[in-house]
């Protein structure tokens, strides 16, 4: 069976490229330093072991809410009050398998062909494949002062009429690099001029060890929140970068 034209145009992922590098690598006895996907050595949450046990225990395993089960979704609700002061309405609490379904369906519900969604460099490897299988085109803006830092010029010399959005991912992955505070109120406010939208995955935003605490930022206008597990996503109206 053919693939279709999408799916011909579609990259492989990089990273599953060097996943499985890696492993032939290793399989072979040769010393590797996997600088391929990244994975926290952590265990699962002590909590989360027995709370998954007494529901298969249970054996009560239905079909849930497409949007998730309400239980759930006011954990993520007092979660997001608590961590970054921005109270959402249930209705705009969606929950996922993972930040990559949530961001896709996000660009699904706003793109049409030929829209633009602006990628701050480095970004998230899977970002330009997944703009492009909506038929809409990924902008990469790069500082060119050659740091991990994005500039409020460089944005705003590729922001157009047909950008959608920007994509904001701070603790940044694969970078590490947390974006200042100043620098995220600027581009709150380029976006409300602008009336485009910003988003963010903070997926890693509890991923911090050198004492910085990075800072969220609200102001009236729909945004979009991605995390912290990855697995959930909060439109409200209020912009969190």
């Amino acid at each position: 069976m053919a693939l279709s034209e999408l799916a011909r145009s579609i990259s492989e992922s990089p990273t599953l490229t060097l996943n499985e590098e890696a492993r032939r690598l290793h399989e072979r006895g040769e010393p590797v330093i996997h600088l391929g996907i990244g994975e926290p050595t952590n265990k699962a949450p002590i909590a989360a072991v027995p709370a998954a046990a007494a529901k298969l225990t249970d054996g009560d395993i239905k079909y849930t809410p497409v949007d998730g089960l309400p239980s759930l979704k006011r954990a993520v609700i007092r979660y997001t009050d608590d961590c970054y002061d921005g109270l959402v309405a249930p209705e705009n609490v969606i929950m996922c398998s993972g930040a990559k379904q949530a961001i896709y369906n996000l660009l699904f519900t706003i793109l049409n062909r030929q829209d633009e969604i602006v990628l701050l460099a480095p970004y998230w490897v899977s970002y330009p494949e997944m703009v492009r299988m909506l038929y809409a085109q990924p902008v990469v803006v790069t500082p060119e002062d050659g740091t991990f830092h994005p500039r409020m010029e460089d944005i705003e010399r590729v922001v157009g009429d047909h950008t959608k959005a920007i994509i904001v991912n701070s603790p940044n992955n694969p970078s590490g690099v947390v974006y200042n505070e100043g620098f995220l109120a600027d581009l709150v406010d380029f976006c409300e001029g602008r009336i485009c939208t910003s988003f963010s995955t903070i997926s890693t935003i509890r991923l911090v060890f050198d004492g910085r605490t990075p800072r969220t930022r609200s102001v009236s206008r729909s945004a979009i929140w991605m995390g912290p597990s990855s697995s959930s996503s909060t439109g409200s109206p209020i912009y969190t970068v």
